[in-house]
Order: structure tokens, then C-alpha cells, then sequence
């Protein structure tokens, strides 16, 4: 277990049971190895941030996942739409503007007006804000050798590729930054549950199941049967969401409040 959130699980084990008493449920908890906030932390704060990340960093979360999209220029920015609409003040899609364009864009304003000025992000500026402090798990938006090369050059000079999630979209894909980034760690966002067994050939050590296909009773024993961990989306994270996911043994869950799950899966873990 991670030392620093096996501490915390032992911080909260010294508070009062949860009405979920079950010693099972208190071993699959303490089987999550890893949260990661959903584009940072995308409950409380803007996501694809600055802020979303350092919201992440507080909330004791292990990695920080971003979507990763390129520039007219040629420039790799953090937005989770093909198009720059929703989340900010701006018009247009993202390939279709430049960086200069991109920044002047208010990423928090629909989001809440307290965010009013925070910008989209560039990835430079989330591997930096992350570097010593959390993870980073890329989505990866984009394919083809040069967004791959980007990406690479970026980590290798301003991240920490030892302490980076690449969420991978195809077998391709896995085997591309395989070669580019083989330090890191890969999700494997497989399209269908018949790519679980091609990802898990191409290296992929981990599969992202969504919640719908977990009522398929295939599904987690194909994951397992590749050898295989399990990562799932927990919404909020709250208990009434995540304890139905942890008959499952997920070794590692996204929330878009990585601060309620960090909480959820202590006081579960307290469980006697």
C-alpha cells in the first residue's frame, strides 16, 4: 500500500464504525491502492485546472487525471471537449485556436463565479504544479505519432514519467508509449469488454470497467483471468457509491471528489 494513504486509512480507523459493518467490505476498502481525481477534482473545482489539481494534492488523492489536447500550434492543453464551448467563455475547437487564443479563455466561470479568471491549463503547467506532490494520469484525446512525441518530450522534461498514469485508448496506443514512456503506468479505456484480452497482450496492466458493464457478470473475471487489476469510476464517492463497487476488489477508483472518496474508503477500511 501507498505509505501515505495507508496512514490516513489508519487515521480514520480510529473513528466510529460505519453502519456497513463488515469485515469484507473493511478488506476491499483497504484493497484501493489508488484514487485519482477525476480531472483533478471536478466536484469542487473546475476541471482540467490548476486548481483542480491542487484541490487533488489537498484531498490526499494519489494522481490527478487531465484530458490532453493539442493547438492549432501545435501545443498541448488540458480540456476535455473537442470543442472549448462548454467549460469555458470561448467558442471554437481547440485545434482551431492557438495557444495565445486558448489562454485567454476563462476556464472557471461557468463552473462557479468565484473561479472567474482561472485559465485552461497548458500540460507543462499541470506536470509541473504535480511534480513531488501527486501523479499524473493523462486521457489520452488525441492519436498519431506526433501527439504521442509531444506528450513524451513534455513528461520527460517537466514531469515524472516514474509517477505517470497514460489512460489508453487502443493497442496501438499502448504500444506506442510503451516504447516512448516506458516507465509509466497505463490504463487501459478499452472501448469494449472484448479489448480486454488485446489490451492485456499489448502490455496494458490495468482496465477501466464501466459501471453498466459491471452488472455483466463476465467482466471483472475476464479482467482477472488477463491478470489484470481493476479500476472503476466511484461518481462522488460517497458510501452509498462505493460500496457496491467494492464487491468488485477494485485496486484502484476515479471520483470527481477525490476528498470524499479519500474519506469514504478510510471509514470503510475502519470498519470492526
Amino acid at each position: 500500500m501507498i505509505p501515505r494513504f495507508a496512514a490516513i486509512l489508519a487515521l480514520f480507523a480510529l473513528a466510529p464504525a460505519p453502519a456497513a459493518d463488515d469485515p469484507e467490505i473493511a478488506r476491499a476498502a483497504a484493497g484501493v491502492q489508488e484514487v485519482i481525481g477525476h480531472m483533478g477534482s471536478c466536484a469542487d473545482r473546475p476541471g482540467n485546472t490548476l486548481a483542480g489539481i491542487r484541490q487533488a494534492i489537498a484531498a490526499h488523492a494519489h494522481v490527478a487525471e487531465v484530458d490532453v489536447r493539442t493547438t492549432r500550434d501545435g501545443i498541448l492543453v488540458c480540456l476535455h471537449d473537442p470543442e472549448v464551448d462548454r467549460t469555458t467563455d470561448g467558442k471554437g475547437k481547440v485545434a482551431a485556436l492557438t495557444l495565445v487564443e486558448v489562454k485567454k479563455l476563462d476556464a472557471g466561470i461557468k463552473f462557479d463565479k468565484r473561479f472567474r479568471g482561472e485559465p485552461v491549463p497548458t500540460l507543462r503547467e499541470v506536470l509541473r504544479l504535480s511534480k513531488g506532490r501527486i501523479g499524473v494520469m493523462l486521457d489520452l484525446k488525441e492519436t498519431g505519432a506526433a501527439y504521442a512525441e509531444r506528450i513524451a518530450a513534455e513528461v520527460k522534461e517537466h514531469g515524472d514519467a516514474k509517477r505517470l498514469v497514460l489512460g489508453i485508448r487502443s493497442v496501438e496506443q499502448a504500444k506506442q508509449f510503451r516504447m516512448l514512456l516506458p516507465a509509466a503506468r497505463q490504463i487501459g479505456l478499452v472501448p469494449t469488454l472484448d479489448d480486454i484480452e488485446p489490451f492485456a497482450k499489448a502490455g496494458v496492466k490495468v482496465i477501466r470497467l464501466w459501471p453498466k458493464w459491471l452488472s455483466d457478470p463476465t467482466a471483472v473475471p475476464r479482467v482477472r483471468k488477463a491478470g489484470l487489476e481493476l479500476h472503476v469510476g466511484s461518481g462522488l464517492g460517497t458510501k452509498a457509491e462505493v460500496l457496491p463497487l467494492l464487491k468488485h476488489r477494485p485496486e484502484s477508483m476515479a471520483s470527481d471528489d477525490p476528498a470524499r472518496l479519500v474519506r469514504t474508503l478510510a471509514e470503510l477500511h475502519g470498519t470492526r
